[in-house]
């Protein structure tokens, strides 16, 4: 059965990252059908590179873009869905890689009732550097020296699928690299602008309202690879602020977010698009 998918790509002012990211979507064995870059508000570089990468190609695409008000993570995610159309939403952030297999990947294994995490490789350094340099992505090999998870390195779907095991609960999320259908992200309100003004933690608020609306994961091993570039880790991370609201999350069982999707506010506009 055909899916509609939308790949939804978080970004905030690391345009030489976010080339390699697009670069790997436009070498995917099954295209996007769209392919939304959500802004947080960065700079002029940013849509340079959006509509320098992907113009040339016959790939759909919209750039919606924000104002800077600090970080925004959970609205401009919303705003991006605003802007899309496909039954089957994908989230990743600008600093990783795809395999090209990594789309046909996710849509391989989606299904009714659940949603699906996959994982990520973490590229050292120094590599990282190397590539921002070169200006496109070289794999990495399986053995290179500093490689973080190197068990996520090995793409093995027919295993994957053995290991993708339905699960009712997880506290293990992470949001560059997860996808659900667009009824189940409606269902739950979409994202928590509560979980705004710091980094971190929507993505965990998201799934857990997810559970408690009785939609499992399965966690894809061996599958949907992607290649994390290294970057220093910002220190205006509300920790204490941001757990507490997940855990309140966790005690009310929320199953609809407090400030979502349907509360979205009218800010925001169309920067670019394949057909502008």
């Amino acid at each position: 059965m055909s899916i509609d998918v939308s790949l939804i790509i978080t970004t905030y002012n690391w345009p030489q990252a976010l080339k390699m990211t697009l670069q790997s979507v436009l070498e995917q064995s099954r295209f996007p059908d769209e392919l939304i870059v959500a802004d947080d508000g960065s700079g002029t570089e940013t849509a340079q590179v959006v509509s320098n990468t992907l113009r040339p190609s016959q790939l759909k695409w919209v750039h919606v873009w924000h104002e800077d008000r600090g970080v925004r993570q959970s609205r401009i995610k919303n705003l991006a869905i605003r802007h899309s159309s496909g039954t089957y939403l994908i989230f990743i952030d600008h600093d990783v890689v795809l395999h090209p297999e990594f789309i046909a990947d996710h849509l391989s294994m989606a299904g009714k009732g659940f949603f699906l995490q996959g994982k990520r490789v973490l590229l050292p350094p120094r590599y990282t550097k190397e590539l921002l340099n070169k200006g496109f992505f070289v794999c990495p090999t399986i053995w290179m020296g500093g490689l973080g998870n190197r068990k996520n390195a090995f793409h093995l779907p027919l295993l994957g699928k053995l290991l993708a095991i339905p699960k009712a609960s997880e506290t293990s999320l992470r949001g560059c690299n997860l996808s659900m259908y667009r009824s189940n992200f409606l269902e739950v309100d979409g994202f928590d602008e509560r979980f705004d003004g710091s980094w971190g933690r929507e993505d965990s608020d998201i799934c857990y309202r997810l559970f408690h609306k009785g939609i499992h994961v399965k966690n894809l091993w061996c599958m949907a690879l992607q290649y994390h570039l290294s970057h220093s880790v910002t220190g205006n991370w509300e920790k204490e602020r941001l757990d507490g609201e997940l855990l309140r999350n966790v005690k009310e069982k929320r199953n609809k977010a407090i400030q979502g999707f349907s509360r979205l506010s009218q800010e925001g506009v169309v920067i670019a698009s394949s057909t502008l």
